[in-house]
């Protein structure tokens, strides 16, 4: 009865101080290569596990293989499609990666890994596709050709292979799917323009443009159905936005003038690159209407391509040497907000302590 007590109070604690834990620096960890001098992340699920491409330490030039690091342990190699390439793009819940191989034809497939076998993704009669990301349940999005050469967007259901259509034009490209089953992208309209476009169950949806731009992307969508945007702002120069129940809103940059967001979280939190003032790029996290900048190696450049909602985030830095490296930032709660925390415990300890005297 008393130690129920006392977990009961302690959770109220933690509940009442989680929130107040908010993060403003990150650890950055070097999550390395597969013995070359390159190394890039993707995507990140719960349980921490990392998909992305590495090169090997032999040849030239180097192997580019899909890779998955469990944590940040050495990255195994998924191999390829008979091929000398692949890209590890994307990976859920339960450990299944997609991405693209080279064929031993010279052709590229999108890829469905499970369990050490990787296995080829259907096209929509042509020879080539690509898949982007994948749903809890299975389901993979992305692109495939067809017989005349053009692409369009995909889903892949099971071994169903299902074409998503365009806008009106010839060509489409599906780069995430939610939970719920909702997948976004970019399509061209009838008029020839790049458009973010929404495909739901019922709908397909035209996401807009900013003000003065002429072409936008989807490129990614979270359970509560936020999309981020690629957006020309008017003035030549993509800008990295949020799309959130039909407004969008710009995220802006470093000081620099271009900004690109790969992924985002259920917590809204949004990762990417934006430009500084110096001209370099430079991985960021949008969360609470603020840009952070994550940091590098020591050398001048990085990106954000992936998020969890722990908020862990993935991605590539560049090292003191010059050379890019996959990287995992780890977010690290502010000092006051552990001692907030660490308080609370103490509190409860102590009042659990008197109810047994």
């Amino acid at each position: 009865m008393v130690r129920g007590v006392c977990a009961y109070i302690l959770g109220l604690v933690l509940l009442w101080a989680g929130p107040l834990c908010a993060t403003t620096a990150y650890q950055i960890i070097d999550l390395g290569t597969l013995g070359g001098p390159y190394g890039k992340a993707h995507a990140i699920n719960e349980a921490g596990n990392v998909a992305g491409l590495a090169y090997g330490d032999t040849g030239w030039p180097y192997a580019e293989h899909a890779a998955v690091w469990q944590g940040t342990t050495v990255a195994s190699d998924l191999g390829t499609l008979g091929g000398s390439t692949s890209r590890a793009l994307a990976i859920n819940n339960d450990n299944v990666v997609v991405g693209w191989a080279r064929t031993a034809e010279g052709t590229s497939r999108g890829f469905r890994w499970n369990n050490g076998v990787m296995e080829a993704l259907g096209t929509l009669g042509g020879d080539n596709s690509c898949a982007y990301d994948i749903a809890e349940n299975g389901q993979a999005v992305g692109w495939a050709n067809l017989s005349d050469g053009r692409y369009q967007a995909t889903l892949w259901q099971g071994d169903d292979v299902v074409n998503l259509g365009t806008l009106g034009g010839d060509y489409s490209i599906a780069y995430g799917i939610n939970n719920g089953g909702t997948i976004v992208g970019v399509a061209e309209t009838a008029t020839y323009r790049d458009m973010a476009v929404l495909w739901g169950p019922d709908q397909t949806l035209e996401l807009g443009l900013l003000e003065g731009g002429s072409w936008s992307a989807a490129r990614g969508i979270n359970d509560h159905e936020q999309v981020i945007l690629w957006a020309d702002n008017g003035a030549g120069h993509n800008r990295a936005c949020l799309w959130d129940q039909g407004q969008i809103t710009e995220l802006g940059t470093f000081g620099g003038q271009d900004s690109w967001a790969f992924d985002l979280n259920n917590n809204g939190d949004i990762v990417g690159w934006a430009e500084a003032v110096d001209g370099t790029y430079q991985a960021f996290v949008y969360r609470d209407e603020e840009m952070i900048n994550l940091g590098t190696l020591g050398g001048a450049f990085s990106s954000a391509y992936g998020i969890n909602d722990r908020g862990d985030i993935v991605g590539q830095a560049q090292t003191t040497d010059g050379y890019q490296h996959a990287v995992l930032w780890r977010p690290v709660p502010e000092p006051a907000a552990v001692l907030l925390l660490l308080g609370g415990s103490l509190l409860a300890r102590r009042r659990c302590a008197r109810r047994r005297r």
